[in-house]
Formats: C-alpha cells, sequence, structure tokens
C-alpha cells in the first residue's frame, strides 16, 4: 500500500519518530510493517505472519503528529 503525505515535514517527523523508539505503538509498526520511505510517500507491507488493518495507518499519524 502506498500513502502519499501532505510534505516533506510529514516524513521527517516519521523518521524522528522511528528513531526516537520512545512510542511503543511506533516500534510495533515498524516491527509488524515493511515500510519504505520515499520523498513524499511511504509504501508498507505487512510482514509475515501479520495482516494489514487500516487503523494502524491512523494511529501512526496520531503518534507522529507529534513530532512535526
Amino acid at each position: 500500500m502506498k500513502i502519499q503525505l501532505p510534505g516533506s515535514d510529514a516524513i521527517k517527523a516519521l523518521i524522528r519518530a522511528k528513531e526516537d523508539n520512545d512510542c511503543i505503538f511506533i516500534t510495533g509498526f515498524f516491527h509488524k510493517y515493511d515500510v519504505k520511505i520515499n520523498d513524499l510517500s511511504i509504501d508498507i507491507e505487512p510482514k509475515e505472519n501479520f495482516e494489514y488493518n487500516p487503523t494502524d495507518i491512523f494511529h501512526l499519524a496520531w503518534y507522529v503528529k507529534e513530532y512535526i
């Protein structure tokens, strides 16, 4: 699944959130999904033995907004 983000600030916030390791949900998201970060989008695919859950995207956005 490809998710278009509103701008480079969102990408920078996602990277900071991932590197921070302060939020268990964000850490879990990167454990559950293969995430490829592009210029203005991210590609996500569930890892083996996991299923895609659309609410994960909303939760990710909620937690990442704290890093913007």
